[in-house]
């Protein structure tokens, strides 16, 4: 099964509906919260992300919040 990973932020509203899709799906998932530790920022920016939320499932990734192209990465 292919790794996801979530990056969020601490009281992101967009962040907390993923954590709800995810676990409505019974994805399991890692958290990496941007608030907690900023450094975080500096990996999704390497990537040329510069928000949260933002979902990798493996080598794919979804920016900003966007369910329905989650919903079409995500392992079945």
């Amino acid at each position: 099964m292919n790794d996801v990973v979530l990056y969020s932020a601490t009281g992101c509203p967009l962040c907390a509906k993923y954590k709800t899709l995810l676990s409505e799906k019974g994805v399991k998932y890692q958290e990496k919260n941007t608030t907690e530790q900023p450094a975080l920022l500096d990996e999704l920016i390497k990537k040329g992300i510069r928000m949260v939320p933002t979902v990798f499932v493996g080598d794919k990734f979804v920016a900003g919040f966007r369910p329905t192209s989650l919903l079409e990465i995500l392992p079945s």
